[in-house]
Formats: structure tokens, C-alpha cells, sequence
């Protein structure tokens, strides 16, 4: 993380709001739709990306991406059990959706570009177990609940090899200088700050409510509808 935090000094960071985004009718829509035998299932690839993930079967651990079809819009229910969860209910169009949930602990996982493609935009939604985390002291001992000040914020960083070409920060849940903003509805924000050129795209996010041992926030955020454009169109 340090390596990504010197980098807003050098690049400069895009932050993205909620609906900022330019509607261009020539765009492509990935809405992530494939056979799950299960509610979800680990990872997702196609013919233009590949979305990373681990999964560590002595401790049942993972990270990354997962394909997801559940939703529960009720905070009783956002418990670490309901971690597949969007906090909706339905995903952006369809039936499933992308979850990632960024482990700070290890190297994030990473949007690999299979072809020369640049991203457009995206929707964001919070996932069930962090909106309750965030909302109510009551379901996650851990966490407390975000008041003036706080965020959590999604950071896309575009990469060319291991050169950072540029970032955007969205911020999905932001309680700054008044605001009282959460990602419920499948918001839509921009990624066109990302630029073009990179082959592949680093998803961390960042929170404020930090402890001793690192993020207190469940660190998950579900993603629909991302719209890319093909460079050599």
C-alpha cells in the first residue's frame, strides 16, 4: 500500500462521483451473466477480462472476485455468513453480479485486460455484510458505525506492467464535510480517469475506521455493468 499511496502524489488521484458519468451508446456492457450451479462461485472470466481471486482451502480463506446471485436488503441479515451478499434487491441488470472483497493483508487481486480495451464506468453497490457493519454496532463487534467524517472509497489503479499510469477513487460510502452518501442503488461512477494503454486494472478500497491490526470495515463492494470501449475502434 505504500507503494500506491506515493503514487497520488506523482499522478494524482481522480475521485468519481456517484451518476458523473457520460452515457456514450457505443460502449460495451460486461453484466456478468453466466451459469452458477451454486449462489456463487470464485473468480470470473471471459473473452476480454479476467478477474482474479485466491482461495486458500487449509483455512477456507479467499480474496479477489467472486461471481455472485444473492441479495438481502435487510441489515439483520448482514452477517460475515451473508458475505456473497449485495445490500439490494436485484442486481444492476440481470440475475448476478461481481463481488470483491480486498484482503489487506495479502497482494490485491487484479481486472487483467485480454484485449486492448479501456474502462468507461461501473455500477457499485455495498455488499450486505458491510452496509450492517457500518450502519449498526450491533452486528459486527468489530466495526463501528461510520459518522462525520468517515468514507470508504473504491480505488481502480490502471497498470502497464508494474508502472501505475493513473488511479480513480469513488467513494461509496461518504460522510465528509456534511455529506451522508452510501452506494445503495447500483450507482453508476466514472472510470474514464483510468485513461488508456494499461493491460490490467489493481481494485483496493480504503476506510476510515482503522484499528491496531489494520481495516475494521468489511472490506467488500459489488460491481455491475461495466462499460467498456475497445481501443482500436
Amino acid at each position: 500500500m505504500k507503494k500506491l499511496f506515493f503514487a497520488v502524489a506523482l499522478l494524482g488521484a481522480v475521485a468519481c462521483e456517484p451518476d458523473s458519468v457520460d452515457y456514450k451508446p457505443n460502449a460495451v456492457v460486461e453484466k456478468f451473466e453466466s451459469e452458477l450451479t451454486d449462489n456463487f462461485a470464485y473468480g470470473f472470466e471471459n473473452d476480454v477480462f479476467e478477474f482474479e481471486h485466491f482461495y486458500n482451502e487449509e483455512y477456507a480463506y479467499w480474496g479477489g472476485f467472486a461471481q455472485s446471485k444473492v441479495k438481502d436488503n435487510e441489515p439483520a441479515n448482514g452477517l460475515f455468513a451473508n458475505q456473497f451478499a449485495v445490500f439490494n434487491n436485484s442486481a444492476a441488470s440481470g440475475e448476478s453480479f461481481l463481488l470483491y472483497y480486498y484482503d489487506s493483508y495479502n497482494e490485491p487481486c487484479d481486472i487483467r485486460l485480454k484485449e486492448d480495451v479501456s474502462l468507461s464506468d461501473v455500477k457499485l453497490n455495498l455488499t450486505t455484510y458491510t452496509y450492517a457493519s457500518i450502519t449498526n454496532e450491533a452486528i459486527n463487534d468489530f466495526a463501528r458505525v461510520f459518522g462525520d467524517g468517515d468514507y470508504l472509497k473504491v480505488v481502480f489503479t490502471a497498470m502497464k506492467g508494474n508502472d501505475e499510469k493513473g488511479f480513480v477513487e469513488c467513494y461509496v460510502v461518504d460522510f465528509r464535510d456534511g455529506k451522508n452518501y452510501m452506494a445503495t442503488k447500483w450507482d453508476s461512477f466514472s472510470l474514464t480517469g483510468l485513461g488508456k494503454g494499461y493491460n490490467r486494472v489493481r481494485v483496493t478500497i480504503e476506510t476510515t475506521d482503522v484499528g491496531e491490526w489494520g481495516a475494521n470495515t468489511p472490506l467488500y463492494i459489488a460491481m455491475d455493468d461495466l462499460s467498456y470501449f475497445r481501443d482500436n475502434q
